[in-house]
């Protein structure tokens, strides 16, 4: 008898088999959480470019407006666009030159992903919530 080496067709055969089911397991919950990720990523992005507005206003002693127009962010009648957003703001949110600010919400939805940012009254604490699927 001689020694054999390597593996048989049929173990092979099972190894790529097993793979192949562990990839279409695991590669829609990978895309999913990739996508889910980057729509928290932007979410993020419109939340520091509403903090950033607030620091300016006080800054620079301006009142700014934030309101939304066919489904686009608007700073005192500029359009400001965030790639693959929608966004919705149902009453202006108002930063005053004291650095106070009115209050409100603005509804994100980003990649079939919907997010709330809570502007809050007076001091214009800001919070994120959601990351569930839009529907």
């Amino acid at each position: 008898m001689r020694n054999q080496h390597g593996f048989s067709l049929i173990e092979l055969l099972i190894v790529v088999s097993i793979i192949g089911l562990m990839m279409t397991v695991t590669l829609p919950i990978s895309f999913n959480m990739y996508a889910r990720y980057k729509a928290s990523l932007t979410a993020q992005e419109v939340m520091v470019a509403v903090a950033d507005l607030r620091r300016e206003s006080f800054l620079y002693s301006e009142n700014k407006v934030i309101s939304s127009a066919s489904d686009k962010m608007t700073i005192n009648g500029e359009t400001k666009i965030f790639t693959d957003t929608r966004i919705r703001i149902d009453l202006p949110i108002q930063f005053y030159k004291n650095g106070t600010t009115s209050g409100g919400s603005i509804n994100l939805i980003i990649g079939g992903y919907a997010f709330k940012l809570n502007v809050k009254a007076p001091l214009g604490d800001l919070s994120l919530d959601g990351g569930s699927q839009a529907t």
